[in-house]
């Protein structure tokens, strides 16, 4: 009798689930942090989630008909109100670490900001950053960089092209942009303000190559100084593509759609069918802010247009890029 009780008592303990597992629960609505690994070369690449937004896409849109777009959102299963990605990326390169792109910050609530969170679960501290590339001023990629008017990484020097600051901070421009585009330059300005003051910011000239393996590509449209950064090791590479992608299930089928938040709708749309066509060309590995996360894949030709193919998810660090 007494070896039936203690054989009942270890099956009982063998069902029940270990302490340890409670301490690990997560309420349903929550996730897992949001970051991921890949090798570029000798380089780290992780991606970091600065959070989720839904965008009402359905008033965004422009330069295409609606029949168009409603049918590249019944063919992506999707409707024009769905959550949006907004990532930001972190190349160690063993000796600097470089972030592209800086999130939101607080600009947009408690829906994101999360990039010191997600940095700090990758194991960095915002102490150790020392480049930002900012892609464009918009605030969703230089948000991030400060909070209640003080520089969120105070090691960092914040990198940009030239005729993309010059932008942001002339009066006359303000003047020019469209009402919807006013708010941006208040809040650019204020993201910028800590670093300029501390001389901070450093311009380029677009198509120079920053650092060693890091060159700078022209882009504009979406902001006049709008930048993506080729980044080369060991005969890996990886373009980090800002804003050239806002909505992929529509802007991939229907490159010359546009959004609303495009400075020069015409020449961004300009910008992408080239740059779509290069990148279906030499299948070169991208790195999206707005693509879901991680946002790592490649462009590659479907029909008229083009389509994503994300790399696969791993559950170690891979080789990527080419």
């Amino acid at each position: 009798m007494k070896s039936l009780l203690l054989l009942a008592a270890g099956m009982i303990a063998l069902c029940a689930p270990p302490p340890s597992m409670n301490a690990f629960a997560q309420p349903a609505s929550t996730q897992a942090p949001s970051y991921y690994r890949v090798q570029l070369g000798a380089y780290t690449v992780i991606t970091l989630s600065d959070g989720t937004l839904p965008l009402p896409f359905g008033n965004l849109l422009h330069n295409g008909t609606q029949a168009e777009i409603d049918q590249a959102y019944r063919n992506a299963g999707i409707d024009d109100h769905r959550e949006t990605s907004i990532n930001a990326f972190l190349i160690d390169t063993g000796n600097k670490r470089i972030l592209v792109d800086a999130g939101a910050g607080g600009l947009f609530g408690a829906c994101c900001g999360r990039l010191p969170e997600m940095l700090a679960n990758a194991g960095y501290d915002v102490n150790s950053i020392d480049v930002i590339l900012l892609t464009h001023v918009h605030g969703d990629h230089s948000g991030g960089i400060t909070r209640d008017g003080k520089r969120v990484f105070p090691n960092a020097t914040v990198y940009l092209s030239k005729p993309e600051l010059d932008y942001w901070m002339s009066d006359a421009a303000k003047a020019k942009a469209r009402a919807s585009h006013q708010n941006m330059f208040v809040k650019g300005r204020a993201a910028l303000a800590p670093y300029l003051a501390a001389d901070r910011v450093h311009t380029f000239t677009p198509g120079a190559e920053i650092f060693l393996g890091i060159r700078t590509i022209t882009a504009p449209g979406h902001t006049p100084g709008h930048t993506l950064y080729e980044v080369t090791s060991a005969g890996h590479t990886i373009l980090f593509i800002g804003d050239l992608i806002h909505l992929a299930e529509v802007q991939l089928p229907l490159p010359a759609i546009t959004v609303d938040y495009d400075a020069d709708e015409a020449e961004a749309a300009k910008t992408r069918i080239a740059t779509l066509a290069r990148l279906a060309q030499t299948h070169k590995l991208v790195a999206a802010p707005h693509i879901s996360f991680p946002g790592l894949g490649h462009i590659y030709k479907q029909g008229d247009g083009y389509a994503w193919a994300p790399v696969p998810y791993a559950a170690h660090v891979v080789q990527v890029g080419q």
